[in-house]
Parts: C-alpha cells; sequence; structure tokens
C-alpha cells in the first residue's frame, strides 16, 4: 500500500472515531435534555460525555470547541459560562445546541434544536426538511449559493402559528 493510501486510511479512521463518538452524545442529549435544565448544566453534561467518549488526551481528541447552547431570538454561538446559574431551559423555549468532537483535528460538527411546546414542531420540521434539502442538493459539482438557495426556499415555505398569530419561516442572514 502506497504512503499516501495508509495516510488517508488513518484519516479515515479518525474521522470514523470522532463520528461515532458525536453520534452517541447527541442521542444521549437528546434525550436527557429536559425543561428546568440550567444551560450550563446541559452543556457540562454534553462536554464530559464527549470528553470520556473520545478518551480525552489534550490536544489529540475531546471536544473541538465550546459547546454552544442559545436560547430563543439568540440564532447561535452562545456559550453559558461558569457561574451563568441563572439561565434555564423552559417548557416554551427554542433551544439550539452546537457541539463538536475532535481526533487529531479532525473535527465532526452538527447541531440540533429542542422544543418541547408542540407550537414550535413546524419550525423544526422547517429547519429538518430544509437540511435534507441541503444534503441532497449537495455534491461534487455543487455550487454553495445555489444549496443555500435551495434550503432557503424550502425553510420559507413554512409557517409557525404562535399564540393564533402566524408568522412566516425566515432564514438567518450573516450568521
Amino acid at each position: 500500500m502506497k504512503e499516501k493510501d495508509m495516510l488517508m486510511d488513518v484519516q479515515i479512521q479518525q474521522l470514523r472515531k470522532a463520528a461515532e463518538c458525536h453520534r452517541q452524545v447527541r442521542k444521549w442529549t437528546q434525550s436527557y435534555i429536559k425543561p428546568g435544565m440550567r444551560l450550563i448544566d446541559i452543556c457540562e453534561k454534553l462536554e464530559d460525555l464527549n470528553r470520556y467518549l473520545a478518551k480525552e488526551n489534550g490536544l489529540h481528541c475531546g471536544i473541538a470547541f465550546p459547546t454552544g447552547c442559545s436560547l430563543n431570538h439568540v440564532a447561535a454561538h452562545y456559550t453559558p459560562n461558569p457561574g451563568d446559574n441563572d439561565i434555564v431551559l423552559g417548557y416554551d423555549d427554542v433551544c439550539k445546541i452546537d457541539y463538536g468532537t475532535q481526533v487529531e483535528g479532525r473535527i465532526i460538527d452538527c447541531a440540533f434544536t429542542v422544543a418541547f411546546n408542540p407550537t414550535y414542531d413546524n419550525l423544526l420540521k422547517a429547519a429538518q426538511d430544509a437540511t435534507n434539502e441541503g444534503i441532497k442538493e449537495a455534491g461534487i459539482d455543487a455550487r454553495l449559493g445555489e444549496i443555500g438557495a435551495s434550503i432557503q426556499e424550502v425553510m420559507e415555505s413554512y409557517e409557525v402559528e404562535i399564540k393564533g398569530k402566524t408568522y412566516p419561516v425566515k432564514s438567518i442572514r450573516n450568521l
């Protein structure tokens, strides 16, 4: 086997290790999160499990970046700090979780949204369908702008009714 092929095999194995760890953390976290939990506790538990499953070893493997845990109008990239004990996930909140696992610098990253109030089911469906559209459109010759346009079209085809008022779902800009 050529040296180049052996290196590729090593990199693929590292990505697979990170991906499997990431999958298990996501599955556990989605079943664990409940209303009444502090955001800092959600993030710390998720990161602890991520470190454990990845067999954290300094910069060689572990968490890829601080976990994002954003509520409601905060679209992404909020991370609770130690001492942020007063931010609690409520039944009516929409919570976005974004985390990553890395092995030898190879990062597996994802984000998912959690909402407990059925009012937001259509919003979650819009996000899922738009994500699936992006995956469907992706490919070797795909242009990012065209993929983004397809995602936006699906996302903005949805509406959400909140307290008797209907709102169109809008794609975020400049995130």
